[in-house]
């Protein structure tokens, strides 16, 4: 019973320390995906269709919760906080102004490039066995 006592005086001296975990946003979405993933042996698909429209859901029922805050203050029902104000203001600025015609040919350019890649890729892989099979031959 001594050592038990003892024991719990010792437990007792180890105190929570207060702490915060910061993070950009992308890190936080890559640390959601990646506990999602916990517990499973499920390889990761970044191309995954699943996995865009999920992040899209997210970031509307966030911008339907932003959006309710500012009608609510804009009413008059919750008064207004110049801190989520702020936080707000900068978010709006953040966002680039982009015309529809120039994040399509963003996005065209990019699939571009992506096939170039794959092509070239597929260009290698199959140079690299012809080779193998010239020097199989030799």
């Amino acid at each position: 019973e001594y050592g038990k006592q003892w024991y719990q005086r010792r437990v007792r001296v180890f105190t929570p320390v207060p702490h915060e975990i910061k993070g950009s946003e992308a890190d936080q979405v890559c640390l959601k995906f990646f506990q999602g993933l916990k517990g499973t042996k499920k390889t990761p698909n970044f191309n995954d269709p699943e996995q865009i429209v999920h992040s899209c859901d997210d970031m509307m029922k966030q911008s339907n919760v932003i959006l309710g805050y500012v009608k609510q203050v804009s009413s008059g029902e919750v008064p207004m906080d110049k801190e989520v104000g702020r936080q707000l203001m900068e978010v709006v600025q953040s966002i680039p102004n982009l015309e529809s015609d120039t994040i399509t040919n963003m996005l065209n350019s990019h699939m571009q490039d992506l096939l170039a890649v794959e092509y070239l890729t597929y260009l290698t892989k199959q140079q690299l066995a012809i080779g193998a099979r010239i020097n199989q031959i030799l």
